[in-house]
């Protein structure tokens, strides 16, 4: 019938993986702070970013901005771009029991923080060309 320890020890590790939050805390979990709530601030952060980018971009280009700064900021979008798209492929926030959480997460960050890149850039420039930037 099996060792009675093995068993035990198996239900003590199930119960562990569902009763402790992956957080590291039961505050953490239940205040939205845990992954989900991580998850959904990543990806909305991400949408306003991604506007953000838009309307730098344009004012770049309309102030002169040198080509190759341009070129570096578009290939970070791109980059961001499929990195959310990737993020994507795990689920959308709208399919919220479908998602998988963990890694859209881990996507969404990275597109996100990609995406701050380009935007820091396209600030310094326009900065330097003595064009007034909101932060």
């Amino acid at each position: 019938m099996g060792d009675p320890m093995k068993k035990i020890t198996a239900i003590g590790l199930i119960l562990m993986m569902t009763l402790i939050p992956a957080a590291g805390s039961v505050k953490a979990a239940n205040s939205g702070t845990g992954v989900v709530g991580a998850a959904l601030a990543w990806y909305y952060l991400y949408l306003h970013q991604n506007k953000t980018f838009s309307e730098l971009y344009n004012l770049s280009v309309q102030n002169g901005v040198d080509n190759d700064t341009l070129s570096l900021a578009h290939e970070l979008w791109l980059n961001a771009s499929e990195e959310f798209k990737t993020a994507l492929s795990y689920g959308s926030p709208q399919q919220i029991s479908r998602i998988r959480w963990l890694p859209f997460m881990m996507h969404v960050r990275r597109a996100y923080l990609t995406l701050m890149e380009a935007n820091e850039l396209l600030k310094k420039a326009l900065k330097e060309k003595g064009i007034e930037v909101p932060s």
